[in-house]
């Protein structure tokens, strides 16, 4: 009964000295860190243009004064297009969020002539 309590006390006693060692040691685990992102402009800019060639849908009864064009890093996902008078603007924002782009990513145009009546 006797040596059973000092193989007891002897597997603690190394578990305890090990458990102290390591802690007592200079080469520390660290967590790795997280990788800091880049930062990229996520400011949804439209630019206003005077180019007419932009803008083939803007018949009497529907307008689409709105264009959108994806940059050529994302031309084989997104296609052109173009969104109406009513909501264009909203409907475009939405776009560009649902899609998750960056604004190095497309290009988003009003035309001008169509601000200039309203």
């Amino acid at each position: 009964m006797f040596t059973s309590r000092i193989n007891k006390m002897a597997r603690t006693q190394k578990s305890f000295d090990e458990k102290v060692k390591g802690l007592n040691s200079s080469s520390k685990k660290t967590t790795p860190k997280k990788p800091v992102k880049k930062s990229t402009s996520t400011k949804i800019t439209i630019i206003q243009s005077r180019k007419k060639d932009l803008f083939p849908h803007m018949g009497i009864a529907h307008k689409f004064p709105y264009y959108f064009e994806p940059m050529p890093e994302i031309a084989d996902r997104l296609n052109r297009a173009w969104f109406d008078q009513h909501f264009g603007e909203e409907r475009m924002i939405e776009h560009i969020k649902r899609h998750k782009l960056k604004s190095h990513q497309y290009k988003a145009y009003v035309n001008y002539w169509w601000l200039k009546e309203q």
